[in-house]
């Protein structure tokens, strides 16, 4: 039997640069998943093996799945609220389901790293905000390794560049082992702007309390794709002999592609649907609010007349808008 003794410490170097750091968190993704759909079968049905083995080979096989799990979330979420889609059928949901994140997430750190640590976990629940941004930020990183480990794309194995850095001043930056972003940070780039419209549509939807679950990712797509361009070498090396693609990897990136031209069809459609229903819904309440203020604060008849067939206008086209009902 192995006994772990968590009082062992090894030193390793960690990436030092953000693009590095995303190439090894997607060797890591991808490889988890990968060995989830070759040998959880096996586990599942293995009499020998006991079921507390069987739950544990499950949850860290499989824990890479919480991130296209996230982005799901990030991207309906907004599209659901422009669509006033009726989210929560009591009133105090909402706000348990941001108690719940907090209960299962920080709330769980906090209580194992103080029992783990008991004199120094005070110092390591101060990282836990930086945490939290970062691995919201990973979720498209890691969702395009579980997506590639699904669909049988492959891709030669490639290591993470290592430094030697011993001390906090060392240079690393005009390392030539330096990687460039790739085409990942596009695609943080254009969530971090869908993140900031779905906060506008949480906002103008009434909905307020969905702000810090769209906001934590929002930021850190912006800050993963910050760090990924001001880490970036950009002059590339060049490679001589160029890898001929196979039938299965041709047809893994087809769907790779595929993939994303659906997720980028999603945020044009939501976006479309946040910025028509502020328009036609919220944007003319807004306006119906100024001429009600006009009414009340002027004494002039023909300017309140004016006032009064303004918002009978705008009611018009509210009222136009809404969906029939059977009642």
């Amino acid at each position: 039997k192995c006994v772990f003794l968590p009082d062992i410490v090894v030193d390793a170097e960690l990436p030092v640069q953000m693009n590095a750091a995303k190439r090894q968190q997607f060797r890591w993704a991808k490889g988890s998943i990968q060995c989830a759909i070759k040998l959880l079968t096996d586990i599942a049905i293995k009499r020998k093996v006991s079921i507390e083995a069987k739950i544990q080979a499950f949850i860290q096989l499989t824990r890479h799945i919480v991130y296209p799990l996230m982005l799901i979330q990030f991207l309906a979420l907004p599209i659901l609220l422009a669509g006033q889609v009726n989210l929560y059928v009591i009133s105090f949901l909402p706000a348990l389901t941001i108690a719940t994140y907090l209960a299962m997430g920080p709330g769980a750190y906090i209580l194992i790293i103080q029992s783990m640590y008991h004199k120094s976990w005070k110092s390591k629940v101060k990282i836990l905000p930086t945490l939290l941004v970062y691995n919201a930020g990973l979720s498209v990183n890691n969702t395009v390794a579980v997506f590639d480990a699904v669909f049988g794309k492959k891709n030669e194995f490639l290591r993470t560049p290592k430094y030697g850095m011993l001390k906090t001043k060392d240079d690393w930056k005009d390392n030539a082992y330096n990687l460039p972003f790739s085409k990942v940070t596009l695609l943080e780039i254009f969530f971090g702007v869908y993140g900031v419209l779905g906060i506008f549509v949480s906002i103008f939807s009434n909905n307020p309390i969905f702000v810090p679950i769209i906001g934590l990712q929002t930021v850190g797509f912006f800050y993963i794709s910050y760090m990924s361009l001001s880490h970036t070498r950009f002059k590339q090396n060049k490679i001589k002999t160029k890898h001929v693609k196979t039938k299965n990897e041709r047809t893994a990136n087809t769907v790779y592609k595929l993939s994303m031209i659906g997720i980028i069809a999603i945020i044009i459609v939501g976006g479309s649907m946040a910025v028509i229903g502020y328009n036609s819904e919220i944007y003319p309440l807004d306006r119906i609010r100024g001429h009600l203020d006009g009414v009340v604060s002027s004494s002039d008849p023909t300017v309140i007349r004016n006032h009064l067939l303004t918002i009978q206008a705008e009611l018009d086209m509210v009222m136009t808008n809404l969906p029939e009902t059977t009642d």
